[in-house]
């Protein structure tokens, strides 16, 4: 695992992971009739907006749990909270 332990792969999961997270929240929280495209327009500006976004960073939290208390590392557990407080910042910016 150390020849992982670098800032930059928890930036890059830190920015992946959302991603993933949004597609793994479409089949979940989406309306029965509402299609990809609606259910983005809908993560953007509808009523749950900020439920389906902070959805998005539960991939986040999972893997920091992983990299700080079971495999130690460090160097990757700063990039990937960095990426998540920016994205939490945006995320409350966004909903405000």
């Amino acid at each position: 695992m150390e020849k992982f332990d670098k800032t930059i792969y928890g930036v890059i999961a830190g920015l992946i992971l959302p991603i993933i997270g949004f597609f793994i929240s479409y089949p979940i929280k989406k309306l029965p009739t509402t299609s990809f495209s609606e259910y983005v327009d809908y993560a953007m500006a509808g009523d749950n907006q900020q439920d389906i976004l902070i959805f998005c960073l539960i991939p986040n939290m999972f893997l920091f749990y992983f990299t700080n208390f079971r495999w130690n590392t460090y160097n990757l557990t700063k990039g990937l909270v960095g990426v998540t407080l920016v994205l939490g910042v945006l995320l409350f910016i966004i909903t405000m």
